[in-house]
């Protein structure tokens, strides 16, 4: 079935992107979030892969047909992998891009550690004849 495929595919993918944003929260939020904030955006990457893996084990089992076909479960599952994506959106970029202010900072630090590796990188060579 194209639809079992269809809720495969959006499972296998909610997983991926959970695993990724566990990875981002648990090494570069640490320092940005608090614990209250990280625990939530734990409990989060623990609500999307439940419901990827609800989704997984729900298409297994229309497909030894031990369920009749019946989509509503299916999509209120994709519904929640959606959510909890666009949640996980949301507070990061609500936390990192806060005020202009905030913007303004992360993107200065960025760009102020590049130019200053790379200002030092040519500053170690002397273009003078000696």
């Amino acid at each position: 079935m194209k639809t079992d495929r269809l809720f495969l595919s959006f499972s296998i993918l909610g997983i991926a992107i959970a695993t990724l944003f566990g990875a981002f929260g648990a090494h570069s939020l640490k320092d940005l979030f608090s614990t209250y904030e990280m625990d939530v955006w734990n409990k989060g990457i623990f609500y999307q892969i439940s419901n990827s893996l609800g989704l997984i084990i729900l298409v297994a089992l229309r497909k030894i047909e031990l369920i009749k076909k019946n989509d509503l479960p299916f999509y209120f599952l994709l519904i929640g992998i959606v959510f909890f994506f666009f949640l996980f959106i949301y507070n990061f970029f609500n936390k990192c891009f806060s005020s202009p202010s905030t913007l303004a900072k992360n993107i200065n630090v960025s760009c102020y550690s590049y130019w200053w590796k790379f200002d030092n990188y040519w500053m170690d060579f002397s273009f003078s004849s000696s």
